[in-house]
């Protein structure tokens, strides 16, 4: 979603190809002109042929000759390393997005990357940390804003109503979103007697069912609902009409969907992995909740309700979290300064 926000510009200022390593949602570019679509290039392949189809995928980047090639995720990580051998002169950047390795692929492709990179981009400063305990001493980290779009000019959430509390979860239905304990968040929320409901936005990656079956166990069919996977628009009318984000990750890099909720000034219930604890506070700009220790979810449980039962906290908070966003940078701005700052260099 960051890169689809970033080719209007990317493709205004440069030469550019886009390498897709699986399929394209029509959905999600439909907004793109043609011509921003045909840098676009798909190479939908099963994982387990991705080896044979290799030297055909670093053909085509040593074809194109870039003078600088990005590549973000442990597949294309791959073929960077094999294009950077062949051809040394082009500038290679290695994208980073998360503070652990997925398995023991990403792992070997990453690290591999990660010593053969000119340059590493990362996505959070947590990110950054974490990558530059494996880097070359010499090699540069640069932290790119992962925010898709500016700060909107006022909030517009939903106006916050102890009688009708509404949460929302953005993102993927991962097994790291720990979606079951968003569930038990609600179910020991109602509970206590709060009117809480809470509505899933994203698509599946192996956990509906699961969670499916969790909300029959805790009898909360009625109270929490499933929605499709939203674009930019989408995102706007779902922020508008909740009070609330909860995100309870057990790791996470930027945690973009909390960053942009908080963009626009609505309260976050987040476990604090990742980057988040770098651009929010506990009870000051989101509710922090530690997924690791019951009595601490007990503690959590009740930090949400003081916000329940002050309307003005609430308020405070949200208030905070806008104003703190209001003058970030966006994903497009940062990585296209930090290309043209290279190729600048490089001139």
């Amino acid at each position: 979603m960051a890169l689809i926000s970033a080719i209007p510009e990317l493709n205004a200022k440069f030469e550019l190809k886009v390498m897709v390593l699986g399929k394209i949602d029509p959905g999600l570019t439909a907004h793109l002109s043609l011509e921003e679509q045909a840098c676009l290039q798909t190479f939908n392949y099963k994982l387990y042929t991705y080896p044979a189809h290799l030297s055909k995928l670093v053909s085509f980047v040593l074809n194109f000759q870039p003078d600088i090639m990005i590549c973000s995720l442990w597949r294309a990580s791959l073929i960077g390393s094999m294009v950077k051998r062949l051809n040394k002169n082009i500038t290679f950047y290695s994208f980073i997005h998360s503070t652990r390795f997925a398995h023991v692929f990403d792992r070997i492709c990453t690290l591999a990357a990660s010593k053969s990179a000119d340059k590493i981009l990362a996505d959070s400063k947590a990110a950054s940390d974490f990558i530059s305990v494996f880097k070359k001493p010499s090699t540069i980290v640069k932290v790119i804003s992962f925010y898709t779009h500016p700060s909107p000019p006022e909030r517009k959430i939903a106006e916050f109503n102890s009688n009708n509390i509404k949460l929302m979860f953005l993102g993927r239905l991962n097994p790291i979103k720990n979606l079951p304990l968003a569930v038990d968040m609600v179910h020991d929320l109602r509970e206590r007697g709060w009117p809480v409901t809470l509505d899933i936005y994203g698509r599946d990656n192996g956990v509906l069912n699961e969670t499916i079956q969790h909300i029959e166990n805790k009898q909360l069919s009625n109270y929490i609902n499933f929605k499709a996977e939203v674009n930019h628009s989408g995102k706007l009318a779902a922020f508008s009409s909740h009070n609330f984000l909860i995100q309870l990750s057990s790791k996470e890099g930027m945690a973009m969907s909390v960053a942009e909720a908080m963009q626009h000034g609505m309260v976050c219930i987040v476990s604090p992995v990742g980057e988040i604890p770098n651009y929010a506070k506990d009870m000051a700009s989101a509710i922090f909740v530690d997924i690791t220790d019951q009595k601490e979810w007990d503690v959590a449980l009740a930090k949400i309700e003081k916000v329940f039962q002050n309307p003005s906290l609430y308020e405070q908070i949200s208030t905070t979290c806008f104003e703190n966003a209001r003058n970030i940078s966006t994903y497009s701005a940062t990585l296209t300064k930090t290309i043209q700052e290279d190729l600048d260099k490089a001139s």
